[in-house]
């Protein structure tokens, strides 16, 4: 079997900080949909981007804020531990038909956990723990985070589906690293370990890996994709962001983005998904 032979460009500058970054040519990954990508070594402190003009773009983070929103909810106390339970309501969160046959839509329409609304990105779920942890609380935590321009003014419970908050990759990095050394003002330690827990998504011989992914149809004729958080491999940690928009969710499918992402991984030898072992 022939073995194809990928060269990647990389371009070599350094921020006003002193930090590394590289520019790499990803555009076989994306096609013709506009996108980007970034990934930060933790170790080496050295960033690598994708499109870095896009990088800097921000965007709503859809249901990629369900990770300060957990973490929120935790440190508040609304929700006791990841295992804390809201029942469904049929009447708030009527049941729509048309999604039941859909991954993982079916999966709302039951009680559930933190950890499964998680897992299913339920929609519901994270609106009625915001909507419990009230205004002024949410206001106070969402600027304690540094999270993107720290703008809830759309509404308690939907700021952040396609609404008023809004976050680049750049800044999605920032925060990851900050959450990954338990680095958030007013977090404690026993949060953040419950949240990164919630995020975990798969574990090989090779590696693990963190993550949330986020959809959201924010204009008429296109729906952004993302898939943030981190991987831990031998050679260290490292926090990776990405975003791409495309015409509709059919292209987004159920595991898009993440697939998306892994394969740039491995074509940075980061991984090796040849020892995947779920």
């Amino acid at each position: 079997m022939k073995k194809l032979c990928i060269f990647i460009l990389i371009f070599l500058s350094f921020n006003s900080f002193g930090q590394q970054i590289d520019t790499i040519d990803l555009k076989k990954y994306f096609g013709d949909f506009v996108g980007g990508f970034c990934i930060y070594d933790l170790k080496t402190n050295k960033t690598t981007q994708y499109n870095p003009e896009h990088c800097n773009k921000r965007f709503s983070p859809c249901s990629t804020f369900k990770i300060p929103n957990s973490l929120i909810g935790l440190e508040t106390g609304v929700i006791s531990d990841t295992g804390f339970i809201i029942k469904y309501d049929s009447i708030l969160h009527p049941r729509n038909l048309e999604l039941l046959g859909l991954y993982p839509f079916k999966y709302w329409f039951n009680d559930l956990s933190l950890n499964r609304a998680f897992k299913y990105s339920c929609v519901w779920y994270y609106q009625e723990l915001a909507r419990r942890v009230g205004q002024n609380q949410m206001e106070k935590l969402v600027h304690n985070l540094n999270y993107g321009n720290g703008d809830i003014s759309s509404g308690l419970d939907k700021y952040w589906l396609c609404g008023s908050i809004q976050i680049s990759i750049n800044e999605q990095i920032d925060f990851l690293k900050r959450l990954y050394l338990h680095n958030l003002n007013g977090f404690s330690d026993k949060t953040i370990e419950a949240v990164k827990g919630i995020m975990h998504y798969e574990a090989t011989p090779d590696y693990k890996l963190y993550g949330k992914t986020g959809g959201g149809d924010c204009w008429d004729n296109k729906v952004i994709g993302w898939y943030v958080g981190f991987v831990e491999t031998e050679s260290g940690p490292k926090m990776f962001a990405m975003n791409i928009l495309v015409n509709n969710f059919n292209d987004l499918g159920n595991n898009f983005r993440i697939e998306l992402t892994k394969k740039i991984l491995k074509e940075l030898k980061i991984i090796n998904l040849q020892a995947e072992n779920n």
